[in-house]
């Protein structure tokens, strides 16, 4: 398996619906726009409509942090690639990155997904399903070698000065 810094996983363009009262892509559609990028992540491992439907299993976002670095405007396209930083059993911690159409990058979301077994009375925290573990594993060590990105883990803070 080729090494590679990240997974690329899909592109989306800005329509007026998604265009703030600035002219700007609302905060919302970031989430949007990461949200569906994470659908295709679970495309990518196994755990799409077909996977789901076949083990019951799904996924629950545990933990989400959007960092806004540059202006998307309307009809802007934008690509979404990603890595897992690190993974159990039950989670993965994935590292959005979206480029920008100028160059750099639009955004960065840091996301974690527990696994969820919907088979019974009630949903509860579950292993991976084995192939779709196993797609992690390789993913993982495919990016391993990418640099650690500068604001994972880092929260939300107000800068003090002085």
């Amino acid at each position: 398996m080729a090494k590679t810094d990240s997974l690329f996983l899909m592109r989306a363009q800005v329509v007026e619906d998604w265009v703030d009262y600035n002219n700007h892509l609302n905060d919302a559609y970031y989430t949007l726009i990461f949200s569906h990028a994470g659908d295709a992540l679970l495309e990518h491992i196994g755990l799409g409509k077909a996977g789901r439907a076949e083990t019951g299993r799904t996924i629950y976002t545990t933990d989400l942090i959007i960092h806004y670095l540059r202006e998307v405007k309307l009809g802007a396209s934008v690509g979404v690639s990603c890595r897992i930083l690190e993974s159990d059993g039950k989670r993965i911690r994935i590292w959005f990155e979206m480029a920008h159409p100028e160059g750099g990058l639009a955004a960065t979301s840091e996301q974690v997904y527990i696994c969820i077994d919907q088979n019974g009375e009630k949903p509860r925290a579950a292993h991976w399903p084995e192939h779709v573990g196993k797609a992690i594993v390789a993913l993982v060590a495919e990016h391993a070698h990418a640099p650690w990105p500068e604001a994972a883990g880092r929260g939300v803070s107000l800068k003090r000065h002085g």
